[in-house]
């Protein structure tokens, strides 16, 4: 297929045009308000004594509100009892405890459980020291906080307040995540045959330290041709041994080499198109194969060969092996989440935001705010190549008939164009939506509804409705995905049973996230400086959305023919986008903005410092899956 650039590029134009009238009021204006600071003119200066300057400061960028005029009377009353006391502002207390606790606990939600999620994904023999010591460092960093805690206990600054039970169960949690991996990794280790496995499947020396990839990814774009399938390679299947996974190559009796119709210019063409499943290469589970190999490379006086050969360990692990594997892949990625979800609440409750009624505007924000956030960092992560066997990185997927029985449930249920990501995030949203009627109307005083109260139940009407449609589109959008996949294809259809090519264009996600912005970047709220935030973060999400419309364009005008991650330009702005958003969205709440207020900061404070963090954190992601996927690519764990 030849692409006409200039076709494309004129498109893309005209797309473009449209979000170019939505009036961004992200202006370096620093809320100007000349009126604010007294005039400094007066008949009476010396003007001998004046030192001339080309301007002088009329803005009230770090003038407290109190040192502003135009404050009513009833206004001054409430800023000059202002309560500006945090953990951080009291003498009392363990500092040194507190601020221990702090930084461990800073350092392993961004570093160390990011870095545990990559070692136990391309099955690094590093994983369970690496993950012991990040236990133990948590658990200094919980007692560090108990010694605070029992420090300044008479004080009682916060009563009930949610931190402290959310220590205790990350406490417990990852305890057990931590004995269940280990549950997990010594009967992978202890339970194959080695002598009938090399026999069935015969192991390259020169790979003997190396343990592939977790099948929760695909790292597709290895050193050789992307578009290329060539014989003497592995493939692979997903989590459930369902769907298909290649490593770059898919075997077939003839040892014919394949080569993808997207290498237009190749000289080999696939002529023996496979015309049944029976010449596909059968099920196997790869994970059984390749963790086999562990034990091959530890050293016998290592801390892990020690762990996997005590015999206790060893008896646990055979007896509770499927108990200890639902338990450890349902908390492995989860904690993650968790980790954030505690980080922010450390935050929150240390400079004491969200006391009484409060905490159901904090509660929305930060709710909203951090979805769209994780939302963010997901999209980035699906264009640096995760999630691409399930063609969720807009990547072709593909699941043939021969990888499940006719008789399973998956068989008979999983749709002909496979699950989307879209198709997710349509259920979320009407999930959400569903859930979040009534939240923001408990904070209002004396449960009588008010105009905001209703403003805000039809956004959530909007989720209901939008993700209802979005997940009735997904269901007649299933043909239209698999025969997307055939006419890029030549594998013949008989032999697949489900297919998508990476994307469904269902326009409800992007129309929820896009109304969402723009709805709330028009709410006026009680101060200049709140309606200003609002507005970026609104506008922020309605930019982000129309560069996921873009790459929808691009991926219907340029189709994907192979199997590897499409990685769309515009998803790295959507990504940032959706990050930046969230984060503002979250700093958004009434409490954080009369913080910013009383201390004079405005709105372009938070603007600035979250582009500025955000670009860093995207940085920090693209860092780690670039070395994931280097580690394995040069086979060194």
């Amino acid at each position: 297929m030849k692409i006409n650039y200039q076709k494309l590029s004129l498109t893309l134009v005209i797309i473009t045009l449209p979000v170019l009238a939505i009036p961004m009021d992200m202006s370096m204006t620093d809320d100007d308000d000349d009126n604010s600071i007294p005039s400094l003119i007066s008949d009476s200066i010396d003007y001998s004594t004046v030192i001339p300057v080309a301007h002088e400061m009329k803005h009230k960028h770090g003038v407290p509100i109190l040192e502003t005029n135009g404050l009513t009377p009833a206004e001054r009353k409430y800023w000059e009892n202002y309560n500006t006391t945090t953990f951080f502002t009291i003498e009392e207390g363990n500092k040194p405890a507190l601020y221990y606790h702090i930084v461990t606990i800073l350092t392993i939600f961004t570093v160390f459980y990011p870095i545990s999620l990559v070692l136990n994904n391309i099955k690094s023999l590093w994983y369970i020291p690496f993950l012991t010591v990040y236990n133990g460092i948590l658990i200094s960093s919980l007692i560090s906080l108990k010694i605070y805690s029992n420090s300044i206990s008479h004080l009682n600054l916060y009563p009930n307040n949610a931190y402290s039970p959310m220590s205790f169960i990350l406490l417990i949690f990852s305890l057990i995540h931590y004995f269940s991996a280990v549950l997990l990794k010594t009967f992978k280790w202890i339970k194959q045959d080695y002598s009938s496995l090399n026999e069935e499947y015969p192991v390259n020396k020169d790979e003997a330290n190396f343990i592939p990839l977790d099948d929760f990814d695909l790292e597709a774009n290895t050193s050789r041709s992307p578009t290329l399938y060539e014989s003497n390679s592995s493939f692979k299947n997903s989590n459930e041994g369902k769907q298909v996974k290649f490593d770059n190559s898919l075997t077939h009796n003839d040892n014919h080499t394949y080569k993808d119709s997207l290498d237009l210019n190749g000289s080999h063409e696939y002529s023996d198109q496979i015309s049944t499943h029976s010449q596909l290469p059968s099920h196997r589970n790869s994970d059984d194969l390749l963790s086999n190999k562990i034990q091959h490379s530890l050293n016998h006086s290592s801390f892990v060969y020690k762990l996997f050969s005590n015999s206790y360990i060893q008896t646990f692990a055979t007896k509770f092996h499927f108990l200890s594997s639902i338990i450890f892949n349902c908390l492995n990625y989860p904690m993650f989440g968790y980790l954030f979800i505690y980080f922010m609440t450390g935050i929150t409750v240390s400079t004491l935001l969200g006391k009484d009624n409060h905490v159901f505007n904090l509660l929305a924000h930060f709710i909203k705010g951090g979805v769209f956030i994780l939302i963010g960092l997901l999209s980035l992560a699906r264009y640096c190549g995760c999630l691409s066997k399930n063609g969720l990185a807009w990547n072709k997927a593909l699941v043939f008939k021969n990888q499940i029985s006719s008789n399973s449930w998956f068989f008979k249920y999983y749709p002909h164009g496979m699950i989307t990501m879209e198709g997710l995030e349509s259920f979320l949203i009407f999930f959400y939506g569903s859930t979040n009627i009534f939240l923001e109307h408990l904070a209002s005083p004396g449960g009588a509804w008010s105009a905001k109260d209703l403003q805000h139940a039809s956004i959530a009407f909007m989720y209901i409705g939008s993700g209802l449609c979005g997940l009735i589109t997904e269901y007649i959008l299933s043909e239209w995905r698999f025969n997307q996949v055939m006419r890029n294809t030549k594998i013949h259809s008989d032999a697949i049973h489900a297919g998508s090519p990476g994307y469904s264009p269902n326009p409800f996600p992007v129309f929820t996230i896009f109304w969402t912005g723009i709805l709330m970047s028009a709410h006026e709220q009680a101060s200049k400086t709140s309606t200003t935030i609002h507005e970026q973060w609104g506008y922020l999400l309605a930019y982000g959305s129309f560069f996921r419309l873009l790459t929808f364009a691009l991926l219907m005008l340029v189709p994907n023919k192979n199997l590897n991650p499409a990685r769309p330009f515009t998803e790295l702005i959507t990504s940032f986008c959706l990050i930046a958003g969230g984060a503002i969205f979250m700093q958004s709440n009434d409490e954080v903005v009369q913080a910013l207020e009383y201390r004079g900061l405005t709105s372009m404070f938070t603007l600035n410092v979250n582009v500025g963090i955000v670009t860093l954190v995207m940085g920090w992601e693209m860092l780690l899956l670039i070395w994931k996927f280097r580690l394995q690519k040069n086979n060194q764990i």
